[in-house]
């Protein structure tokens, strides 16, 4: 069983303005994740994601990997730390890079991106055949970023999670179609997370390359802006694709060989997606001032059975033992096989740990209350903003998705 009282979430109140190790308070989705126990502050622009937090983006990451396997990704690894000199030939040294220098003086970046690192190793391996070709690789890891000014928590921070992939192909137009494919992947995962992200035309910048797109979602702490069919809104930046054509592998040596006649530069393309930007844009887009709201899919545990209070009436009946009875049984139901918690602060109200869950905003919560002592005995179940009281069973078939057609309370 997975206990709330087992778990690493130290809860907090903060005060209206407050500051908690030099990070300043300036967006809900901040202030919830520290109030809730997800994240925690360790210096500027720096957190620590909790257990909780940790569950939401391993939910969150196997469906970005699932998307982008779909359409053919190769899953790789590439070292965090990239030869200083490959950005210096590529024009891309900037102050916003993480620099640092090994004991013989060598220096090397703590890397955003991997656009030299990737064409770098195509050099390496090359020359490609045109046969070989499209290939898309992709890895998930941590990125570093000097920001002159890190706000609003995991928004804009100088570490992060990211979703980096990118494509070598033979020519231009094999770019563009492996880029439509690539970006159409991109709308199945927001519709799989049921957010609403624009795809916005944008410059390429330092980047380089023929075209790119922004990923944009509303969101009140947003600093950009998205139009929409009633006018533009704040938005954050969630992703951003590029088709970068041969600028880095020209300027590093990374070729294919054609049907005919000599190598030639490969063309590229880059697909990028914050992950932990991704995951606190929808808390800010979905949550109230007050209470946590995730998209399902990534919600740290789906569901959270809270038994009765010790001492209650229903204690009598429903004591610890039966309580891991339910909280077993609930556990082999397929939709919620290893994401149930069973929050088992006894001690506490029901009322209090609702009030809690809420604020969590574990999307199904399942409360052992009054109506179990009926004959025969039903179960509260809170979803998508309304209750309903059901038998055993008619819980079992709700919570697999099975309308059972009771009569329903809002919240």
């Amino acid at each position: 069983m997975k206990f709330v009282s087992q778990l690493l979430q130290p809860l907090l109140t903060i005060p209206k303005n407050a500051k908690i190790k030099n990070t300043e308070i300036t967006c809900k989705s901040q202030k919830l994740l520290l109030e809730c126990g997800l994240i925690r502050p360790t210096a500027s622009g720096l957190f620590a994601l909790l257990p909780l937090a940790l569950r939401a983006v391993d939910k969150l990451e196997a469906l970005v990997r699932h998307r982008i396997e779909e359409v053919g990704g190769q899953r790789l690894s590439l070292p965090a730390l990239t030869a200083a000199n490959l950005w210096e030939k590529t024009g891309r040294m900037s102050e916003e890079l993480l620099k640092v220098q090994d004991r013989t003086g060598r220096s090397f970046v703590l890397a955003p991106t991997h656009e030299e690192a990737i064409a770098d190793l195509l050099a390496d391996v090359g020359p490609l055949s045109y046969k070989q070709l499209p290939l898309l690789v992709y890895q998930i890891s941590d990125k570093f970023r000097d920001e002159l000014r890190p706000k609003h928590g995991v928004l804009r921070a100088r570490s992060f999670r990211m979703l980096d992939a990118y494509g070598a192909h033979a020519s231009h137009e094999h770019a563009v179609t492996t880029y439509h494919r690539v970006t159409d992947a991109y709308q199945k995962l927001f519709k799989d997370l049921h957010l609403k992200v624009y795809r916005v035309a944008a410059e390429c910048g330092d980047m380089g390359g023929s075209e790119s797109h922004e990923w944009q979602l509303p969101a009140p702490a947003g600093e950009d802006r998205v139009p929409t069919d009633g006018g533009s809104v704040s938005s954050v930046e969630v992703g951003h694709t590029f088709i970068l054509g041969t600028r880095y592998s020209a300027t590093l040596g990374a070729h294919c060989v054609p049907p005919s006649g000599p190598p030639q530069p490969l063309h590229m393309s880059c697909y990028g997606i914050g992950i932990t930007r991704l995951l606190g844009a929808s808390l800010e887009a979905l949550s109230t001032d007050t209470a946590l709201r995730w998209p399902a899919a990534i919600a740290p545990y789906r569901a959270i059975l809270i038994g009765p209070k010790e001492g209650s009436k229903e204690w009598a009946l429903y004591d610890p033992t039966r309580v891991s009875e339910l909280y077993e049984e609930l556990s082999h139901t397929t939709s919620l096989r290893g994401d149930l918690l069973c929050d088992d602060r006894h001690q506490m109200t029901v009322g209090k740990r609702l009030l809690m869950a809420d604020k969590m905003g574990y999307p199904e919560v399942i409360v052992i209350g009054k109506a179990a002592l009926e004959t025969p005995p039903r179960f509260e179940l809170r979803a998508s903003g309304r209750v309903q009281l059901l038998t055993w069973p008619e819980l079992m078939m709700a919570l697999a998705g099975v309308e059972t057609g009771r009569a329903t309370a809002q919240i």
